[in-house]
């Protein structure tokens, strides 16, 4: 199990680390056709559309599953505090397996689509330059989803057996002290 979880915290660190490289990235070109369009009066040509379909998408997708890990999506637990233990745990448990039916839905559904964008490859038409390759971030999102799945199907693993999925930080994540069958009482 270690070996699992060390191959999925570097795969979603690395999958963090490019969709901040991306940030980056779409910071220094949006800047650079900034200052060559009001200085020099010569935009860069798709910067808009580079942006729309390279940047944003993997800024979005590609540190899905390093969310999952750190448990940092969006809850919200107002009804979850008022039932008994035993039953939040089996929520929890519900909620991580739908997690894996979806993304693993998500995950198929955009992998026949980046197939297809391959097979036609598809361009994007700007005026002013040659056209944009674009079918090659289509696969941005099977890959995401993917690993978000997975992630989340290795969760499900954890508490079936009732153990807390390790995190970088001390303190275990809402709601997984009830899955872990243990009560912990936050200070």
């Amino acid at each position: 199990m270690d070996f699992i979880e060390k191959s999925i915290r570097r795969l979603t660190k690395v999958m963090g680390f490019l969709g901040s490289a991306l940030v980056i990235l779409l910071v220094l070109h949006v800047s650079a056709d900034v200052i060559l369009r009001n200085v020099f009066d010569y935009p860069i040509a798709g910067t808009i559309e580079v942006v729309s379909m390279v940047y944003m998408i993997g800024i979005c997708f590609l540190p899905l599953a390093l969310a999952d890990v750190q448990d940092a999506h969006i809850s919200v637990e107002v009804l979850s505090e008022l039932m008994p233990p035993r039953v939040v745990r089996w929520l929890i448990m519900a909620g991580t397996a739908l997690g894996i039916v979806v993304m693993g839905m998500l995950c198929w559904r955009t992998w026949l689509e980046a197939v297809t964008q391959m097979n036609k490859g598809t361009v994007m038409i700007v005026a002013g330059r040659d056209p944009i390759i674009t079918w090659p971030s289509y696969f941005i999102l099977p890959l995401g989803f993917g690993l978000s799945a997975l992630v989340c199907a290795y969760k499900l693993i954890f508490q079936i057996l009732r153990r807390p999925v390790r995190h970088d930080a001390d303190e275990l994540p809402a709601g997984m002290e009830l899955v872990a069958g243990e009560r912990v009482d936050n200070v």
